[in-house]
């Protein structure tokens, strides 16, 4: 299983909206707001790192609200 966080930047005031529409991904594990650097931190899982892609490009960062992406890979 390839897993990998994405830390993500909101909208001001779409923290909220957004975290929910990414609970609603197949494949987010989990979606955590912060306070730091990025507005929202993920948890995604698929069966391989290609899909991991796939998923952030197509679904991810199609969420109205979304303003940028930073995608680690889980390597252990």
């Amino acid at each position: 299983m390839a897993k990998a966080y994405l830390k993500i930047d909101v909208e001001p005031g779409k923290e909220k909206t957004v975290k929910g529409a990414l609970l609603k991904i197949k494949g987010v594990s989990s979606a955590e707001l912060t306070a730091g650097e990025q507005d929202v931190i993920v948890l995604v899982e698929q069966k391989s790192y290609e899909d991991i892609l796939k998923l952030v490009v197509n679904k991810v960062r199609k969420v109205p609200g979304i303003v940028g992406t930073v995608t680690n890979l889980i390597l252990d």
